[in-house]
């Protein structure tokens, strides 16, 4: 439960903290008004989310990623997110493509609140022997000595429930760079 909170709402929450904090250094005037409306839009979509989550919990069709990490990964405040991922990006067993998720929005989120970084990367891919590979940089502040928190520690466990695992190198005035790889349900 720690981590669906943490992964799931601590995004949205996070993006919805930095657009009413705009909004109230703005003096009252159409640009408040605007970061007020994207503040709204935000927790309509934390819901949407819920929601989806809920619906995909009974679809043992798996999840069809490409749109998912599009709509994850867009209007993010802040931060410019570039994805690449191979057409059609999906993935038939829905345990694993919620990790996918779940790691991205806590990249998304690190990138935005840690690390201060204006550019994101971030590539999909399938790896030797039946991988799938989740790999991304920023151009972030980057750290001289690294302690990961909740939200790396709750990935890390995420990914080593389906046999996964996670590498992290990062250095001061250098970004970080993560790489997450599991194995596809056919590799299991």
């Amino acid at each position: 439960i720690a981590r669906e909170l943490h992964d799931l709402v601590g995004h949205h929450l996070t993006a919805l903290s930095l657009n009413l904090e705009v909004a109230g250094h703005l003096v009252v005037n159409e640009d408040a008004s605007d970061h007020v409306t994207r503040a709204r839009n935000t927790a309509k979509q934390l819901l949407s989310d819920v929601r989806e989550v809920v619906s995909e919990l009974r679809d043992d069709e798996g999840i069809q990623l490409t749109d998912a990490l599009r709509d994850l990964t867009e209007g993010v405040p802040g931060l410019e997110v570039h994805l690449e991922l191979p057409p059609r990006f999906a993935v038939g067993d829905s345990r694993r493509a919620q990790v996918l998720l779940r790691c991205t929005q806590e990249i998304i989120t690190n990138a935005v609140r840690h690390a201060r970084a204006r550019n994101l990367w971030l590539r999909f891919e399938e790896g030797e022997g039946g991988k799938l590979m989740l790999k991304a940089s920023d151009d972030g502040r980057g750290a001289i000595e690294f302690k990961p928190g909740n939200g790396l520690n709750g990935m890390r466990e995420r990914l080593a429930e389906v046999g996964g695992k996670l590498a992290i190198q990062t250095q001061r005035n250098h970004g970080f760079v993560l790489e997450a790889s599991l194995p596809t349900e056919h590799a299991v």
